[in-house]
């Protein structure tokens, strides 16, 4: 079984001594590539600005932003606004940014550049810096300040927009929410004009007016009846005047000879008088009825103490009709006229109560009715009154924005001059490609030292065979073997070279590119 060879420093040192050619080759490859890498990237600037998202100016409580949206989220919306293909198309074209005349380098390219080249980096506090990278300081500079403008600018724009697209959203909806009012507003109107008596709200007064047509009623239900009562006295004492005569009143019996001044009294004022203790019997004294009959007894008396006209004339010719006869009957065609009025009243009265009547039966009714109807426009009534509050809110919002009161951003640093570049670290690329030549040549002479199978000590010998080893006889030098050495380094030297040629166009062209 061959024994596993311990790691020995010495073997090591001695096959790097071996493989020096090449690890002078690979040093000296890689150091010179780092070295022409280091020489030609082009230098690059980066000017920064911060910028700082400052609240609403404006107390909250006295208006209310329709802007809702995070800061942080519009911040990452307008950089993606910002670097979109419009506004960096217009940014290279103002600044005359790359201006490169080979032909594959489209606008695209041009355009790709330059975004990768914008660093927008959002810290805490509402803040976010804006930088970008550039071959002159001046460009930088100024490229960054107008960014920064376009952040501003994009900001007032999108705010604003949000706004007024709040405002006409809220206007639109308040004015769609008016024609549906105005349509149940008619709707309710119409329905009120034709149930305008049988309404809740009319309840009391048709309550109101319900008792005082049955309180008249009443009255002239007792008015009628006693005209009807009366009528029946004067009809009475009509048959009576009928069958008495005039004897009964103190006047000749059918006599047509003269009446005495002094002997008779005045006929309507016996009858009035007999009328009146009729009454008496059964009403009071300031029953109308009773007070009339008073005052025209008072009446006759003043005109019999008056002289009589033809006082001259010693005699008047009897009257050849019963005067107390007309009298009563003049009496009762009023009562059959006021009988007739009232009894007209009285229907007129009933059919008013039946008529109010029903306006408060149906009042119910016609009330559930109106809730239905109403209820619709309750609701939308509130809704566009909430909308109409909003909607003064959101054109508050708007004159906010337009007059810059809102959050807005504000440059704390301004886009500075950059002094020194960015990159590239040209100590740092040699001293990596120093260091990476140095490791490559190692790990290469390790590898191809290994690949080598041949035994180049005697001990490598007898680790692989169990026969004693004797002697070992030492290289011998020949013209072959020296040729042979010098051929394969000037293939290692030539190998270099070329290796050499092509790293420093790669580096050439795709150099710039990646650092």
């Amino acid at each position: 079984m061959n024994a596993i060879p311990e790691l020995d420093i010495s073997n090591i040192l001695s096959s790097l001594y071996r493989r020096k050619a090449l690890i002078l080759c690979v040093f000296f490859v890689t150091s010179a590539l780092a070295a022409y890498l280091s020489v030609i990237l082009p230098q690059v600037y980066r000017s920064s600005t911060l910028i700082l998202v400052t609240p609403q100016r404006v107390p909250s409580s006295f208006v209310t932003s329709t802007v809702t949206i995070d800061v942080t989220q519009r911040m990452q919306s307008i950089a993606q606004e910002i670097l979109s293909l419009t506004q960096l198309e217009k940014i290279i074209q103002e600044f005359n940014l790359y201006p490169d005349r080979d032909k594959s380098n489209t606008m695209d390219d041009r355009v790709e550049r330059l975004r990768k080249q914008v660093k927008v980096e959002f810290r805490q506090n509402n803040a976010f810096q804006l930088s970008f990278d550039h071959g002159s300081p001046e460009k930088a500079r100024e490229v960054t300040s107008r960014l920064a403008s376009l952040f501003i600018e994009q900001n007032l724009q999108v705010r604003e927009q949000q706004a007024m697209g709040t405002k006409s959203f809220i206007t639109a909806e308040a004015e769609r929410l008016r024609k549906e009012l105005e349509e149940q507003e008619t709707t309710v109107n119409q329905f009120k004009a034709a149930h305008r008596y049988e309404l809740p709200e009319q309840l009391d007064t048709n309550l109101r007016t319900l008792e005082q047509l049955r309180r008249e009623f009443e009255a002239s239900n007792l008015r009628l009846s006693s005209l009807q009562e009366r009528k029946g006295i004067l009809q009475k004492q009509m048959v009576e005047s009928d069958i008495l005569g005039m004897d009964l009143l103190g006047i000749g019996s059918l006599s047509t000879g003269p009446i005495s001044e002094g002997g008779a009294g005045n006929p309507r004022l016996e009858i009035k008088k007999r009328e009146l203790e009729t009454l008496l019997q059964s009403y009071s004294n300031k029953h109308p009825d009773v007070v009339r009959l008073r005052k025209e007894i008072q009446m006759l008396e003043a005109e019999k103490k008056e002289p009589p006209a033809n006082s001259g004339s010693s005699s008047a010719k009897a009257p050849s009709v019963n005067p107390l006869k007309q009298v009563l009957q003049t009496q009762i065609d009023d009562i059959d006229a006021e009988i007739q009025t009232l009894r007209s009243q009285h229907e007129r009265l009933r059919s008013q109560i039946g008529t109010v009547q029903a306006h408060v039966d149906n009042t119910s009714l016609n009330g559930i009715e109106l809730s239905k109807v109403s209820r619709g426009y309750e609701i939308t009534l509130r809704k566009y009154q909430d909308l109409l509050a909003k909607s003064l809110e959101s054109e508050l919002s708007e004159n906010m924005e337009r007059k810059q009161k809102g959050e807005q951003f504000q440059i704390l640093d301004p886009a500075n001059f950059p002094l020194k570049p960015l990159r590239p670290n040209r100590p740092m690329i040699i001293l990596i490609g120093l260091v990476a030549g140095l490791a490559g040549g190692v790990g290469l002479a390790f590898i191809w030292d290994n690949l080598d199978t041949s035994f180049k000590r005697g001990d490598e010998l007898a680790g692989y065979v169990n026969i004693p080893l004797l002697a070992t006889i030492p290289a011998l030098v020949t013209r072959g073997t020296v040729l042979d050495e010098r051929r394969a380094q000037g293939i290692l030297v030539v190998a270099s070279i070329a290796i050499l040629a092509v790293g420093l166009v790669c580096v050439r062209l795709f150099g710039p590119m990646y650092f």
